[in-house]
């Protein structure tokens, strides 16, 4: 993990055009994965091929056979 970019839940917010609320929500019932950094309320971050993953399964229209 320690070589794999993460992001904050701002970042990831950006990166899915949605509020930083939806994120933590997201993460809070365990549809998007996270690791809490830190003691008390922390500070969320989100592996890249978590994001990457999470917007897949999001996916509405097929990808196209290769």
């Amino acid at each position: 993990m320690l070589d794999t970019k993460t992001l904050t839940v701002t970042e990831a917010a950006d990166a899915l055009h949605v509020s930083r609320g939806l994120v933590l929500r997201l993460i809070a019932e365990e549809r998007l994965v996270a690791y809490k950094i830190g003691s008390g309320r922390g500070h969320y971050r989100i592996p890249l091929p978590a994001l990457e993953a999470y917007i897949k399964s999001c996916r509405t229209i097929p990808e196209e056979a290769s």
